[in-house]
């Protein structure tokens, strides 16, 4: 079945609206009651997600460390990282000098831009597991203007937007998120771009723009775990 694209500009035109303020309640005391109560749940609310993000950066560390084991074992008989022995040179005829076997000087090669990239993108990474949000924003962005075209440029433009988010700098968080879809339409990151946009919204007080995001979300990328999340979320908004 043929997966419905998700309209991306369009958020880039709702990200500029606003949306007029509630009216202010009166200052009862079960309103004040009412309004601590809901600012906890917000503030868990937003340890919970942040201890998500943190969850999701081992998950994708650990997917890594699985595909590094697979390709380890390349060969059924070979222990792991055995080399292959070099082919034995044919034995000289009587009297001749011995063939030299000496191999030329190795050329000096430049590391390859793929190695470089992946480097770059796990160092990243690291810093923003490691809780370094403000230096794994640095070097996300300077991996993104450095390898556009990595394959890890998408994954690259995603955790940017996580880093933001898990800062709490929700503007931010939302440009690049926005920035995901429209630079790298194919990305398979865009389920979780979409809910957590859907979670800025909610936080920023936008619920009708924050429905609207969460439904594209599970009507384009049904039965996937972000959509699940924002089934949720849905529910909660109603």
């Amino acid at each position: 079945m043929p997966r419905l694209r998700f309209p991306w500009l369009t958020l880039l035109v709702l990200g500029g609206l606003a949306l007029p303020g509630a009216g202010h309640a009166q200052n009862t005391p079960d309103s004040i009651l009412t309004l601590e109560l809901l600012q906890r749940i917000e503030q868990l609310e937003a340890e919970v997600r942040q201890i998500r993000g943190e969850l999701e950066i081992y998950h994708h560390r650990f997917d890594q460390l699985q595909q590094e084991s697979a390709r380890a074992y390349t060969s059924p008989t070979a222990p792991a990282g055995a080399a292959i022995p070099p082919p034995q040179a044919e034995p000289s005829p009587a009297g001749s000098p011995p063939a030299d076997t000496t191999a030329p000087p190795a050329a000096h090669t430049m590391p390859s831009a793929a190695g470089t990239a992946q480097t770059d993108f796990e160092a990243a990474l690291r810093e923003l597991r490691e809780g370094h949000h403000a230096r794994a924003i640095a070097e996300l962005q300077r991996f993104l203007n450095a390898y556009p075209d990595s394959n890890r440029a998408s994954d690259a433009q995603y955790w940017l937007g996580e880093a933001h988010y898990l800062s709490r700098d929700y503007a931010a968080a939302k440009e690049a998120f926005i920035n995901l879809g429209v630079r790298y339409p194919e990305s398979a990151r865009l389920p979780d771009a979409l809910l957590k946009l859907g979670y800025i919204y909610g936080e920023a007080g936008e619920t009708d723009r924050a429905r609207e995001v969460l439904q594209k979300l599970v009507q384009t990328y049904p039965n996937t775990q972000a959509a699940n999340l924002a089934e949720r979320r849905l529910q909660a908004l109603r």
